[in-house]
């Protein structure tokens, strides 16, 4: 029994030495993703907390005071590239690592300019997250292979619909009225807040919404942010 306890502690101290005190704070907006990310993550790190949005990731981070933000992009309210630019701006020394399932040239660019310390796609493996996460801690970079290879490809594939219409086109084809929805949907605002800015109702704003994504030919949010940040509808 002795000699078995021994071994446990053995075993109980390598996982304490291995754990480092880096404080993070994960943002996604699934909890199951929340949950699978902070079971993996917590022998490692100190998780202080978890946001579904970028508007609650900002909040906590002042309150938690974390050094490190894992961060989904595509979420509702405020999307990830919002909050990383505002996360950015007020807190300089935190460390930033988005986790997304995309990873198209522009929108990576577009956060490298922002300054986001790491890029993960979301297929990555435990251990590529974790090496990750103690690489920018410990004031490196990272960026997924993946990620890599689509910085680095002369073709990025950008053309966001699967028409044969030219992205010029397709901003053409945009009323006034649903570029100013494109704009202020790329900027992380809601329905009912862009809905307040423009004196339309949030109903109106998600009429105009689906219409964009017709005529874009695009299924989600983040491609709409593509398309915002290709045609400098955003900074």
């Amino acid at each position: 029994m002795g000699r078995k306890a021994a071994h446990c502690k053995t075993i109980n101290d390598k996982q304490h030495r291995m754990k480092t005190n880096t404080k993070v704070l994960l943002v996604d907006d699934h909890q199951v993703v929340l949950d699978g990310l902070e079971a993996f993550l917590h022998p490692h790190f100190d998780i202080v907390g978890q946001a579904k949005n970028g508007r609650e990731a900002i909040r906590a981070v002042r309150i938690l005071q974390p050094e490190l933000v894992l961060m989904d992009i595509d979420m509702p309210v405020m999307n990830g590239m919002v909050a990383a630019q505002e996360l950015r701006r007020d807190f300089p020394a935190l460390k930033i690592i988005m986790l997304s399932l995309h990873f198209e040239q522009s929108i990576i660019r577009h956060l490298l300019q922002i300054g986001v310390d790491g890029y993960l796609v979301k297929d990555s493996d435990k251990a590529e997250v974790i090496f990750a996460i103690q690489s920018v801690a410990g004031g490196k970079r990272y960026f997924s292979s993946a990620v890599t290879i689509a910085l680095n490809s002369p073709n990025d594939g950008s053309a966001v619909a699967s028409t044969n219409e030219s992205p010029s086109a397709q901003l053409s084809t945009l009323t006034e009225r649903e570029i100013e929805v494109l704009r202020a949907i790329a900027e992380g605002y809601s329905s009912r807040e862009i809905g307040q800015r423009l004196y339309i109702s949030a109903r109106t704003v998600d009429s105009h919404r689906n219409n964009i994504m017709k005529k874009l030919g695009v299924n989600k949010v983040v491609g709409l942010i593509k398309f915002a940040i290709l045609h400098g509808l955003v900074e």
